[in-house]
């Protein structure tokens, strides 16, 4: 079930008056102006976003631009949870965190601030990030990253929140609503991809556990998976300089995958006796206790002697060799379930489709003489010698490969904001780069 997509801020919010300061602000959509007394603390007023940050977003962006400075300029900008009193700046209560103007100290939990960035007044802009990832947030003015200002935020729930303490201080924000008529300022894709590059080498730098004092993990997985799908003469290299003789690949194993390698190119020529012929040597017995691969093969047959305009070889072969193999998907005599003997039919009944056009390539069952489709018979017919052979079909990298995509689905689907910026396919790519290899 995919997770409910969460409401996101887009307004500032004044519909529930928390607060008696809040009288001292007029709101309007996103644009907010102090219009208090201003004359000591107890005058601050602030306000939150309509809504908290997404819990599952793992970069979350918002900008704010100074439309005036007011008075003296006793500006905040951050965030805060529901429960913080909105009669104070973000920053001078707990659970809350403010960047401001008038000294560009950053404030957490308490009214002494530290010293993070440069004052910013009317005119300015400032972008402000929320790391879920990092548990960080971070400022940008007018585009220049001031770097972070809180580390360890932990708060499920933190809104967008502005805070005010002298007359005629006014904001307008953006909170990325509406970015085809108000594009942000700031360069957001570029703040993520960095923070995703940050994110790929923190997984990349992870050590790998070994079982063993001198054992080359990696190494290991690389030269299965080659020597599994019979790339021998690499595989032969990554054993010799990775692994430092500690795999090999034997004599036996090269011939075999050579052979498959045969079949495989075979099938994808369209030349299934062939393809056959070799399937026997390597692998004997196979097709006799495999009836449905031996369906797919010698229906693959009809459909390429079709190709070749030999139909009424076609038929014959069709009735001798096609026809019985179809299971009657009892669990007897095929071995195939009812699925299976329905996928044989179907399949059936597309390659005795060609037989009605002269070209039998662009009618709709056409697929069956395409590359793809003898490239996916080809992967079959590998896997099953593999498991006849009492090989995996899959090797180690793949089997660990599957399994990752498997927990990375299940943490998107709890909503860990993390996983919402991975891919394992990219994380594979990006591993070379990362790794400086």
């Amino acid at each position: 079930m995919a997770a409910r997509q969460q409401p996101v801020p887009s307004s500032w919010d004044m519909s529930s008056v928390r607060s008696p300061a809040q009288r001292y602000l007029s709101v309007d959509g996103c644009r907010v102006k102090y219009i208090g007394p201003g004359s000591a603390d107890r005058d601050a007023a602030a306000v939150r976003a309509n809504h908290p940050v997404p819990s599952d977003c793992p970069i979350y962006y918002f900008e704010v631009e100074v439309v005036s400075r007011g008075r003296d300029g006793f500006i905040g900008i951050g965030f805060s949870t529901a429960e913080v009193k909105l009669d104070r700046l973000p920053g001078w209560e707990p659970h809350s965190y403010g960047y401001h103007g008038d000294d560009g100290h950053a404030f957490s939990g308490r009214g002494t601030g530290k010293a993070y960035g440069p004052h910013y007044t009317t005119g300015d802009w400032i972008g402000v990030v929320l790391n879920r990832i990092e548990q960080t947030i971070s400022f940008t003015k007018k585009g220049f990253e001031l770097g972070v200002a809180f580390e360890g935020v932990s708060e499920d729930r933190l809104f967008p929140s502005v805070g005010f303490r002298t007359p005629d201080e006014e904001i307008v924000a953006n909170f990325g609503c509406d970015l085809a008529t108000r594009p942000f300022k700031g360069d957001v894709e570029w703040l993520k991809q960095e923070a995703l590059q940050r994110l790929y080498s923190s997984i990349l730098a992870a050590p790998i556990p070994r079982a063993g004092k001198d054992q080359n993990v990696t190494g290991e997985l690389v030269f299965g998976y080659l020597q599994h799908h019979g790339y021998w003469d690499t595989a032969a290299a990554v054993a010799r300089d990775v692994l430092g003789g500690a795999a090999a690949v034997s004599q036996q194993d090269v011939q075999n995958m050579q052979v498959r390698q045969q079949i495989d190119e075979r099938v994808q020529a369209g030349d299934i006796d062939a393809a056959l012929a070799l399937t026997e040597q390597v692998a004997p017995g196979l097709l006799a206790g495999n009836p449905h691969i031996h369906f797919r093969l010698q229906c693959q047959k009809f459909a390429e002697m079709i190709k070749a305009g030999l139909v009424a070889d076609a038929i014959d072969h069709g009735r001798s060799h096609v026809v019985p193999l179809v299971s009657n998907g009892s669990g007897g005599g095929g071995g195939g379930s009812a699925a299976a003997a329905a996928a044989e039919r179907e399949l059936l009944e597309d390659a005795t489709a060609l037989l009605a056009y002269e070209d039998p390539t662009t009618g709709p069952t056409g697929y069956m003489l395409l590359p793809g489709h003898r490239s996916e018979l080809a992967a079959a017919l590998n896997r099953a010698i593999l498991a006849h052979s009492g090989r995996s079909e899959d090797s180690a990298l793949e089997c660990l490969t599957r399994q990752a995509t498997a927990v990375l689905q299940e943490l998107k689907r709890g909503g860990n904001p993390a996983s919402q910026m991975l891919d394992v396919q990219t994380l594979l790519l990006e591993a070379p780069d990362t790794a400086g290899g």
